[in-house]
């Protein structure tokens, strides 16, 4: 039992990381922002930027909103 509950924490901990850097808002902001250089440059086409570009802005709508849940419930 000691050896799962050890891999569980390892897990939960890997989880935690990859939330956090994925609702990283700076990191969103700046891959957004290296998005639109990059079209600018025609380094991405139209159709990539735009794919490219809504999931940048859902992970940012996602953020804002875990933001005010977090701060209905009193947590930072």
């Amino acid at each position: 039992m000691g050896l799962l509950r050890g891999l569980l924490t390892v897990f939960e901990k890997v989880a935690a990381e990859a939330d956090a850097e994925m609702f990283n808002e700076d990191a969103v902001r700046a891959e957004l922002t290296d998005l639109y250089f990059k079209l600018e440059a025609g380094a991405v086409s139209e159709e990539e930027f735009a794919r490219r570009e809504a999931e940048l802005v859902l992970r940012l709508e996602e953020i804002e909103r875990r933001g005010r849940q977090r701060g209905r419930h009193g947590r930072s």
